[in-house]
Parts: C-alpha cells; structure tokens; sequence
C-alpha cells in the first residue's frame, strides 16, 4: 500500500509525521510520502530528508513552479500534475490536512483525487470563516472521501452541513502528549525574569488574522492596567507560523503603548529565531523580552494560560486543570467550555483545578495511532 500526506501548517504536519513513525512501525505500508504545501510544512519536515522510509516532496518540485509554495490557490496545470504524480507513483490512499491560515490548495486537491482521501481537520475549535467550511459539502459527497477530527463537536459541526460526511473522531495530538516534566521550570521562571513569589500567566500567539491576536493584547493589558492583580508577571510568545512578523509585532508593540506602566509585568518574549526574520526597528523595546524559551516551555512553567482562540497549549493546560482563557467569544472550543474562565477578571483569580481525563472525552488511542487505522483500513 502506498500513501501520500499533504500538509500545510505545524499542527497537520506534525500529525502526519507522528501517524508516518506509527506506520512505519507497524510494517503496514509498502511506500510512503510527504508533500508540504507551505514554507511552514517544508521546514518543519526538514527532518524527514534523510529519513529512507518516506519520500519528501514539495509540492514545488512537482508542480516544477518555484511559486506554488506561497501561494493560496493553484492553476489547473498545477493541478494536473499532482494527479500524474499520484499515479506515477500508484498511490492508494490521501491524507490531506486543513491548514491553519486560509490556503484552499489542500482542498483544491482533495476535489480531484480519484483515489481514497481523508481530511486531517484537526482544529480544537471552530475557526469560522475558514475556507475548509466551503469545500466540506462538496468533498462529503465525494465518494471516497472521509473525514478525521477530533473530538464530537467537531464531527457535529462537519455534519451541519452535510448530515452524509463520514467523520471519524482520532483525538489531537495536544491532547496526547501533556507535559509531566517539572524539574526546569524554577529556571524557566528565573529566565524569564519571574521572581519566586510571583505567578507567570503565559500568553499563546497564535496564526490567526494579526487584529485577533491584537484585540486579545489590547483586552488583557486593559485589565492589567487596572492594578488589582500586582502578583502576576505575564509573556507572551510569538507562534513560528507568523507570516509577517513585523507587521504583526508592530500592531502589538502599539497596543503595549496605550498601558506604559504594564511593561513592569508583561513582556513579549523574542527569540532569537523570530528576531531574524525582522525587517524593520521594533518600537516599544521596554516591552521586549529576548529570551529563546519556547512557547512549550513557557507554557509547562506557567501557573495559568490564556489565548486569543483554544490552540493546542490552551488546550493541554485546560486537561491538566490549570485556569485557562480565550478571549475570542463568538469562537466554540470543542473541549468543555466549562473548563475555561469566562472573562479575563475571573482568568486572573482563578486556581489549579483537578486535572480531566481523555476517558472524559471518551478517547482510547492516541491520535496518530487511529489516523493510521483509517488509512490501511
């Protein structure tokens, strides 16, 4: 059996990595490939080049455009020839993830494949105006195409539009692997300028539209301003999928400098990473943290954790208990919403609860391990 994954942001790609070590595994598979279809997807697959059970492919190399990888759409011809690579290579089945910014190039695929595909929608709340929701009608009807996702909320909102998708629920993999390591995070906190008695609240970036990220700052820092909560040392990392690190820092910077006096407890921490994909001068530097702890990390250190939609670090935080908020009200998690603050005041004061179960959510395997079920099934 031959299978190709098609992938486009960190989430998709490292599902499709994580469900390719569980095929090569379990000796199931006579061929398998990976084709990115971002620059995202291509670095974050840069691992794979010497890996001899999988063949890494951009979807530049077969297309023979130097364009396509930063493109949001695709040309028939291009088209085209992802279908003779499909059978060139006698390729039986399609793994095809839903992007995390609003590409249609995986769902232009999915649309002309003639052979077994599933959609990888492993988003862990509604993203509402993405382009997935105007292909999913179409692609339900398609009869060898199914869909994976993660947890029932997500399966009811698939099935809204079309009640005949065959949605099969895998789990997601931040919900997976919670980290259990403690030993570093005294020294996490001590780097990240955090005294002893004080509590770090982490802020998660996130790839969605700049002004989402933007309004989320401007509401926390709003609420920090007011000095009731002088116990709190906040930072926020950066997501590495930002298309536009300066224009987006930017806009943050702006926003920091309506509150002057919260840079005493909120820095944004930069790395060293996303300091070299800057263009122009920040502004706003008493705002800056240059720190390469990573988003995991700071995530793992932190006491309690908030973003502006339920991403993958709000979500492991809200199964290990801690207090958890996302600002974005018109946004459905698809975990409990009761496992999250209602407003940022309530976030603030809240306490570590009783860590949930993924019985609770009435998964058994792990996510990887069920993709892989349904593409040799």
């Amino acid at each position: 059996m031959s299978i190709v994954f098609f992938v486009s942001s960190m989430g998709d790609t490292d599902l499709a990595k994580s469900t390719i070590t569980q095929l090569i595994k379990q000796k199931v598979v006579d061929s398998l490939f990976i084709v990115p279809l971002t620059q995202t997807a291509l670095k974050r697959t840069e691992d794979l080049i010497e890996n001899n059970a999988v063949t890494r492919i951009s979807i530049d190399e077969i297309t023979q455009q130097s364009e396509t990888l930063s493109q949001d759409k695709i040309e028939a011809n291009a088209l085209r020839k992802i279908m003779d690579f499909i059978n060139e290579n006698k390729i039986q089945h399609a793994c095809i993830g839903v992007p995390s910014i609003n590409n249609e190039i995986p769902f232009q695929i999915a649309s002309e494949l003639n052979i077994p595909c599933t959609i990888a929608y492993e988003y862990m709340f509604k993203p509402e105006k993405h382009a997935f929701w105007n292909y999913v009608d179409s692609l339900a009807s398609k009869e060898r195409c199914d869909f994976a996702a993660p947890l029932r909320p997500a399966q009811n909102d698939i099935m809204t539009i079309n009640p005949a998708a065959r949605v099969n629920l895998i789990g997601h993999l931040s919900l997976d692997n919670l980290p259990n390591d403690t030993t570093n995070i005294d020294a996490i906190k001590k780097s990240l300028l955090v005294h002893e008695e004080d509590e770090l609240v982490f802020l998660s970036g996130t790839t969605q539209p700049t002004e989402i990220d933007n309004q989320f700052l401007d509401a926390i820092l709003k609420e920090l301003a007011t000095g009731k909560h002088p116990t709190l040392q906040l930072r926020m990392g950066l997501h590495p999928g930002i298309k536009d690190p300066d224009d987006y820092l930017k806009n943050l910077l702006s926003t920091c400098e309506k509150y002057p006096l919260t840079n005493k407890q909120f820095k944004i921490i930069l790395t060293d990473q996303m300091e070299t994909r800057l263009t122009t001068p920040l502004s706003a530097m008493n705002f800056i943290l240059r720190n390469n702890t990573s988003g995991p990390n700071a995530a793992q250190a932190a006491a309690k954790i908030t973003q502006a939609v339920p991403g993958a670090l709000l979500n492991q935080a809200a199964l290990m208990g801690k207090p958890c908020y996302f600002h974005e009200t018109s946004t459905k998690p698809y975990l409990p919403e009761r496992w999250f603050s209602n407003n940022i005041s309530a976030f603030f004061k809240a306490q570590q609860q009783s860590p949930h179960s993924r019985d609770e959510l009435g998964l058994k395997d792990s996510a990887p391990a069920e993709l892989a079920k349904l593409l040799t099934r």
